[in-house]
């Protein structure tokens, strides 16, 4: 058997322990450990993992190890496409010369859902800045954000500043490299908020994104839902072909 078939036979064995719970902890085993499980060498292990990141799964955190990306894994029989790198709002429409801004709905400091706490890697005692903000585009409302951003990671994160771009802070500021994410996407009907800030009847919909943005050291460093106008949000997203 050729290494390139190995590799992702073991690569897809791996996942569907991975769907199957095998490992609850949220943490796989070292590539060695691995490697003896499957009986394979290191390297090939190294590239059946490698497969995976690449897919959106797994992800990796500086000296700490190899993790499952719960966000993929809650929705896997939904997942479409991934999104290679965050790119918030600001970023994606100021370039074309629209004006965005936002109106602050909720800012204040929580202990996070479950969900999202072990999406965010946190303890039960890890708190977690939670905001909520209408996004406009040219003075139209298109969308309601709900985020989670670990205080550690942004502890000097303000209301004034979360009406701006949270991105562009946290990388010219800060210093923060923020490299990769991953994003679900799913319809859903509109909520009295929804109708009220962004112009909905009760039989129009809201198209839901859900993201987890993470540092350069695979930290996750926000958690994000999204619910957008649906005639105002259209996702395109560069598709490599397949192996």
């Amino acid at each position: 058997m050729d290494s390139l078939n190995l590799y992702n036979q073991i690569a897809e064995k791996l996942k569907k322990n991975i769907l199957d719970d095998q490992y609850p902890s949220g943490k796989l085993p070292n590539e060695r450990e691995l490697s003896e499980t499957f009986k394979v060498s290191r390297s090939t292990m190294k590239k059946a993992m490698d497969s995976l990141v690449e897919d959106g799964l797994l992800f990796r955190k500086a000296r700490s190890g190899t993790f499952i990306n719960l966000l993929f894994k809650k929705n896997y029989d939904d997942y479409s496409h991934q999104k290679r790198g965050p790119i918030g709002l600001t970023k994606s429409f100021s370039e074309q010369g629209k004006e965005i801004s936002s109106m602050i709905l909720l800012f204040e400091v929580i202990l996070p859902p479950e969900e999202v706490r072990k999406a965010l890697l946190l303890t039960e005692n890890d708190f977690t800045y939670h905001f909520k903000r209408v996004r406009y585009i040219d003075k139209v409302a298109v969308s309601i954000e709900t985020n989670y951003i670990p205080i550690q990671l942004f502890p000097q994160l303000t209301k004034d500043i979360a009406k701006d771009s949270i991105y562009d802070y946290a990388i010219t500021e800060m210093g923060i490299s923020l490299t990769n994410s991953y994003v679900s996407i799913f319809a859903a009907p509109s909520n009295e908020e929804d109708q009220k800030e962004l112009q909905l009847t009760p039989c129009e919909p809201v198209t839901v994104t859900e993201e987890i943005v993470f540092t350069d050291t695979g930290i996750p460093f926000e958690y994000t839902i999204v619910r957008n106008h649906y005639k105002k949000f259209t996702y395109n997203t560069s598709v490599s072909s397949l192996k």
